[in-house]
C-alpha cells in the first residue's frame, strides 16, 4: 500500500481547503446536481466513450463522497482511514496496470462531473495524468443569452464539426474564429488528420507557452494559441518546430498580455505638437524615414484610395525632401505581408495600410520588422505592434444633420449607409441628433448600399423624399453628383449643399511629424499595456465641413458656432438625452464614453430604418464587415485622458476625397469651407 502519495496528496488537499475558505469559496467538490438548479435542461447526449481533459473535470455529480475530497480532487480524509487505504491501493494498481475501468461522468457547460470514479480522477492528477477514459452523457441547458450559455452553444458548433474538446477560451466568438483561423471555417467535419495536425501544433504550442510562463497571465492557453495563429497563421504553426514556437512566443509577448487585459486600447485624441528635446547622439546622426502606402484598389476607380493618395501628395508637399513617399495599388490580403516585406527591403519604414483587412499582415510584419513603424487604417482593432488610425467622422455628420433639418421643407431627410460597421451607427445617430437640433419635427429615413436587393434611389423615389445624405464623394471617374448632402428634384441634376472632408492629408503630416519630432516611443510607453489608435478630428484640422453659397446666411453661423464647439470640446452631441428605437433611452450627462458610442447598435428614435446583419449584405463586402462589423466580438477600449471631446468616429461610409480638388457645387457657385 502505497501510504506516502497519499500523505502528499492530502497535504495538496489541505492547502486547496485552505485557500478556498480564506477567499470565501466553497472548499469541497462542486455538486452539478446542484448547479442543474439554476438552469433549464434541454436535452441529455450520450457521447460514449471519450477522453476527458482532466483539467476539466470540475466536480462530481452528486454530493455522496464530495466531502473527502478539496476544490481541486486532492484527498481530506485521515491517512488512517478506510478512504486513505483504498486510495493508496488504487494508486498502486494504476502505477503497476493503468486504470483498468473507465469512470462515468456527466458533461455540462463544457466542463466534467464525476458519477463514478472520484478517487480515479485524484490519483490520476496526482499522476500527472492529462486525460481519464470515460462514459460521458452531455447534459445540454436551453439556450439564453448569457455568456456561459452563448459560449457553450459556441462550443457545441465547434465539437460538431471537429470532437475536440480539451480547448478553453475566455472571450465569446473565440471559437468561429479559430475555425476561420485553420481550416477557413469549412462546413466539412474535421477528419482525422487535420485533428491529429491541429493536436500536434496545439500540444507544441503549450508547452513552450506555459514554459514561458504563461499560466501567470490572465488568458487561457486557448486564447494564447488563437492570438498566435492571427499574427503567423496556421500553415507555418502546424510545420513549426519547438525552437520556433519558443522565439515566436518571445516576439510576441506584449500581444499575449494585452489580450489579457481585455485589448484595451488608449486613445490618442490629438497629435504630439512639442518636439522631445533631442540627444546628442540623436542629434549627430539623426534617422531618416520613407514611407509607403498600400491600397486595395487603384485611384482611379476608389475614392477611399483617392482620398489617401491627396493625403499622400499633401505629405511630399509638406515634407518635401526629408521623407521619401511611394504608393502601391492592387494589394490583397493574399500578397499583403510579400508587398510590405518588399517594400522594407527597399527601405521604407513606415507603413500606412488602408483597409483594416491588411489587420492580420500588419501584425505579423510588425513583430518581424520591430523597427518598423506599421499603421493600419481601423478602428476598434489591437495590438501592440500595430497602431491604427482614423477620424472622428461623427463630428461633421452632426454638423451636416443640422443643415439638413434646417433644409428639410418637409421634415424628411434621407440618409445612405453603407457597411454596419464600428462607428457607423455613431454617425448615423449623429446625424438624426443635429437634424432634431434644428427641427424638431426632422425624421430621418435609412438605407443601405450594400444590402442585397436594395436600391436606395429607388426606395427614396418611392417615399418621395428629395433632401438626401449619401456617400460622401464618388470615385474620380464618376460622373454622378450624388455625394455629401444634395436635393434631387425628378430628373434634374442634382444640388449640392455640403459634404465632410476627410483631411488624411493632415493626419499623415502629424503621424510623420511625431516620428521626426521623437515622440513615438513616448506614446507607446505612455499607452502602457495597452494597443495604441489614432482617433482625430475637428480639433486636429483632420475633418471639416464644406457647404455652398445658397444656404441662407444664419444658417452659415450656425454652421460655423458647432464647428467652435465641436472644435474646442464645448459641446458633445451625445451629451444630450438619447432616446432610441427600441423604448430605451439615456439620460443627459457629460455624454457617453468613447466604447459606448464605437459599440453602439441600436438607433435612434427619429430614424426609420434598422441595423443590418451579416446575412443581409451583399456577397463581395462580407469580407470587410467581418473585419469590422459591429456585431463581432469587439475590443474594449480605454481613453488615455479624461477629455470628454472625443468620441468614436465612422469607419468609411463609401468614397472620400481630401479638400483640395473638391469640384464645385453648381456651375457658378463655388462652396466656402467652414473655418
Amino acid at each position: 500500500m502505497n501510504i506516502e502519495e497519499y500523505i502528499k496528496a492530502k497535504r495538496a488537499g489541505e492547502k486547496e481547503y485552505d485557500y478556498c475558505v480564506s477567499k470565501g469559496i466553497h472548499p469541497y467538490l462542486v455538486c452539478l446536481d446542484d448547479m442543474l438548479e439554476r438552469f433549464e435542461v434541454d436535452s441529455r447526449v450520450k457521447l460514449g466513450l471519450t477522453d476527458i481533459p482532466i483539467e476539466k473535470i470540475a466536480g462530481t455529480y452528486n454530493e455522496g463522497r464530495s466531502n473527502a475530497f478539496a476544490r481541486n480532487f486532492m484527498p481530506l480524509l485521515d491517512k488512517d482511514s478506510e478512504f486513505a487505504m483504498k486510495w493508496a491501493n488504487l494508486y498502486e494498481s494504476m502505477e503497476a496496470e493503468g486504470m483498468r475501468d473507465p469512470i462515468i461522468a456527466y458533461e455540462f457547460l463544457d466542463k466534467y462531473y464525476v458519477q463514478e470514479g472520484n478517487k480515479r480522477v485524484s490519483v490520476s492528477l496526482c499522476m500527472g495524468a492529462v486525460t481519464i477514459e470515460g462514459f460521458v452523457t452531455r447534459i445540454i441547458p436551453k439556450k439564453t443569452d448569457t455568456k456561459e450559455v452563448q459560449m457553450y452553444y459556441e462550443f457545441l458548433d465547434f465539437y460538431d464539426k471537429t470532437q475536440i474538446n480539451y480547448l478553453s477560451f475566455s472571450k465569446e466568438g473565440s471559437y468561429s474564429l479559430l475555425l476561420k483561423a485553420t481550416y477557413n471555417n469549412t462546413d466539412q467535419p474535421w477528419d482525422d488528420t487535420m485533428k491529429a495536425d491541429f493536436r500536434s501544433a496545439y500540444i507544441a504550442f503549450s508547452k513552450e507557452f506555459l514554459a514561458k510562463g504563461g499560466n501567470k497571465l490572465a488568458l487561457t492557453t486557448s486564447d494564447a494559441f488563437l492570438v498566435y495563429l492571427s499574427i503567423f497563421g496556421y500553415e507555418e504553426a502546424k510545420e513549426a518546430l519547438a525552437s520556433e514556437f519558443r522565439d515566436n512566443i518571445g516576439k510576441i509577448w506584449n500581444e499575449f498580455e494585452l489580450y489579457s487585459h481585455h485589448r484595451t486600447i488608449s486613445i490618442s485624441l490629438n497629435p504630439i505638437t512639442e518636439p522631445k528635446k533631442h540627444t546628442f547622439s540623436m542629434l549627430m546622426s539623426p534617422k531618416t524615414y520613407a514611407a509607403a502606402w498600400v491600397y486595395e484598389k487603384p485611384k482611379e476607380i476608389s475614392a477611399w484610395t483617392y482620398a489617401h493618395e491627396l493625403g499622400r501628395e499633401y505629405v511630399d508637399e509638406v515634407f518635401g525632401k526629408r521623407i521619401n513617399t511611394e504608393a502601391v495599388f492592387g494589394v490583397t490580403t493574399e500578397n499583403a505581408v510579400e508587398t510590405m516585406e518588399q517594400l522594407i527591403a527597399d527601405g521604407y519604414n513606415v507603413l500606412f495600410t488602408t483597409s483594416p483587412q491588411y489587420f492580420p499582415a500588419c501584425a505579423k510584419v510588425a513583430v518581424e520588422h520591430p523597427d518598423v513603424k506599421v499603421l493600419n487604417c481601423s478602428m476598434n482593432l489591437s495590438s501592440r505592434h500595430v497602431r491604427s488610425y482614423y477620424l472622428r467622422m461623427y463630428e461633421a455628420k452632426f454638423m451636416i444633420g443640422a443643415l439638413a433639418g434646417a433644409l428639410a421643407a418637409d421634415d424628411r431627410i434621407g440618409y445612405v449607409a453603407d457597411y454596419p460597421i464600428f462607428g457607423v451607427t455613431a454617425s448615423i445617430n449623429a446625424f438624426a441628433l443635429g437634424a432634431r437640433m434644428v427641427n424638431p419635427k426632422a425624421e430621418v429615413y435609412l438605407e443601405w448600399s450594400t444590402v442585397k436587393g436594395n436600391e436606395p434611389k429607388e426606395r427614396f423615389r418611392e417615399k418621395g423624399i428629395t433632401l438626401i445624405s449619401s456617400r460622401d464623394l464618388n470615385a474620380p471617374a464618376s460622373m454622378s453628383r450624388e455625394f455629401g448632402l444634395f436635393r434631387r428634384n425628378g430628373e434634374e441634376v442634382a444640388k449640392n449643399y455640403a459634404l465632410p472632408v476627410w483631411h488624411w492629408g493632415k493626419m499623415y503630416e502629424d503621424i510623420l511629424q511625431t516620428i521626426l519630432n521623437g515622440n513615438w516611443k513616448d506614446e507607446e510607453e505612455s499607452a502602457g499595456n495597452r494597443a495604441l489608435n489614432y482617433w482625430w478630428g475637428m480639433s486636429a484640422g483632420a475633418i471639416d465641413v464644406i457647404y455652398s453659397d445658397r444656404i441662407p446666411t444664419g444658417t452659415k453661423l450656425l454652421l460655423k458656432i458647432l464647428r467652435n464647439s465641436l472644435t474646442t470640446g464645448g459641446f458633445n452631441p451625445f451629451s444630450e438625452l438619447l432616446k432610441f428605437q427600441d423604448g430605451t433611452q439615456l439620460e443627459a450627462g457629460d455624454g457617453l464614453k468613447p466604447e459606448d458610442i464605437l459599440k453602439m447598435d441600436k438607433l435612434l428614435y427619429n430614424v426609420h430604418g434598422f441595423l443590418p446583419a451579416i446575412d443581409d449584405i451583399r456577397d463581395e463586402y462580407r469580407a470587410f464587415i467581418e473585419a469590422q462589423g459591429i456585431f463581432r466580438p469587439e475590443a474594449d477600449t480605454h481613453l488615455s485622458d479624461s477629455s470628454p471631446v472625443p468620441a468614436p468616429a465612422a469607419i468609411p461610409e463609401g468614397p472620400q476625397r481630401d479638400t483640395e480638388d473638391v469640384p464645385d457645387f453648381l456651375e457658378g457657385n463655388e462652396p466656402e469651407q467652414i473655418n
